[in-house]
């Protein structure tokens, strides 16, 4: 079974806090920016690093702009959740692609 999705309070947003956590196969982090709450979200099972981020969004930083966070969050883990499981060498596979395109952009600016 999994867990409910969870968000901290606003004022935990206020304070200039980050938030990182998952909901099934779902990760996601969000990150106060001034009177916004940006917000990223990949499919697990790795880190943030190690992984590709499929969306991305802004929300106000406001109990309104939190609620629309939440429900866009809960669409995220629906999709990704329903998604077929991968076996853990397509895991790995999937994360040895990422760590590939990360070496070859870094090579490319440096030129």
């Amino acid at each position: 079974m999994m867990g409910e999705l969870f968000l901290p309070v606003l004022s935990h947003f206020q304070n200039q806090n980050t938030w990182i956590s998952s909901q099934g196969r779902l990760r996601y982090k969000v990150v106060p920016d001034g009177e916004e709450l940006k917000s990223e979200v990949w499919e697990g099972p790795w880190e943030y690093a190690l992984s590709t981020v499929e969306g991305a969004g802004t929300f106000p930083m406001s109990e309104e702009g939190l609620g629309s966070l939440a429900a866009w969050l809960e669409g995220w883990a629906a999709d990704v959740n329903a998604r077929p499981r991968r076996t853990l060498e397509e895991d790995i596979e999937r994360r040895e692609a990422v760590k590939r395109e990360k070496e070859a952009q870094a090579a490319q600016q440096q030129g």
